[in-house]
């Protein structure tokens, strides 16, 4: 059985993916956590074969961690970096809702993300998914990008 660690806070995105994937490839667990702190540390606590992760991410869960001073505009990039420093080198995807990220000098659209990211971890990173609930077109996307590794 493949495992999948999927990192994302909003719900009815987790859940639409997680069906998806649960309809469409057969022997995969799928453990979702949705803060860039129990993400990072279900990551490093478990193994596993495949990690799905969201760019931007409340710092914890809980009540008030969608605030803005507990929120990671680029936590899923700070995740890439502790699994690089820590050679945990497992296959991962970026599902994201946004087309742009950060602000002011760190201000970059998902393209030049996807650039970043496609240098920083080119042992692991294995590209991105726009999510829509309005559209299907990220579904072709993503299995296009798991079918490999599921």
């Amino acid at each position: 059985m493949k495992k999948i660690l999927f990192i994302e806070d909003n719900k009815t995105k987790a859940e639409a993916i997680k069906k998806y994937l649960l309809d469409n490839a057969n022997s995969i667990e799928i453990v979702i956590k949705e803060s860039f702190t129990s993400g990072l540390r279900e990551l490093f606590t478990n193994n596993y074969d495949l990690l799905l992760v969201d760019m931007s991410l409340p710092t914890r869960e809980g009540m008030f961690s969608n605030t803005i001073n507990n929120f990671e505009q680029l936590g899923g990039h700070k995740i890439m970096s502790e699994m690089k420093r820590k050679n945990k080198m497992i296959p991962t995807i970026l599902i994201t809702m946004f087309s742009e990220f950060g602000v002011g000098k760190n201000f970059m659209d998902i393209q030049e993300l996807n650039t970043l990211l496609s240098s920083d971890f080119s042992n692991f990173y294995q590209g991105y998914v726009y999510y829509s609930s309005q559209e299907e077109s990220w579904k072709n996307k993503l299995y296009n990008i798991i079918k490999e590794f599921i």
